[in-house]
C-alpha cells in the first residue's frame, strides 16, 4: 500500500486549529484516474472548496462501479443539491 500524507509544519501547526495532518492509504496498483480522485479527496480534505477543486481538477472519469455506486450514495444519503459532480 501506499500514502499520501499531508501535514503541516513549523509555524503553521502552532496556528492550525483543524486536522494537522491528513494520511490516505491507498492501493499501489492504482492508475491516474483514481489518483486524479484521490488528490481531489485530498484538497477537499485539506478544506478547499468544491468549486476550486472542480476548476483545478477538471471532470473525473469514474473507471470502476464501486466509484459510481459511491457517488449516487453520498448524493441520496446526504441529499446532495450542489453542482458538483464527484
Amino acid at each position: 500500500m501506499a500514502k499520501l500524507i499531508f501535514k503541516y509544519s513549523g509555524e503553521m501547526l502552532e496556528d492550525c486549529r483543524e486536522a494537522s495532518q491528513i494520511e490516505m492509504v491507498i492501493p499501489d496498483d492504482f492508475d491516474i484516474h483514481e489518483y486524479k480522485i484521490i488528490c481531489m479527496r485530498m484538497a477537499s480534505a485539506m478544506g478547499f472548496t468544491e468549486s476550486t477543486i472542480k476548476e483545478s481538477f477538471g471532470e473525473t472519469l469514474y473507471d470502476t462501479q464501486f466509484d459510481i455506486e459511491f457517488s449516487n450514495f453520498l448524493k441520496s444519503t446526504l441529499n446532495y443539491s450542489s453542482s458538483f459532480e464527484f
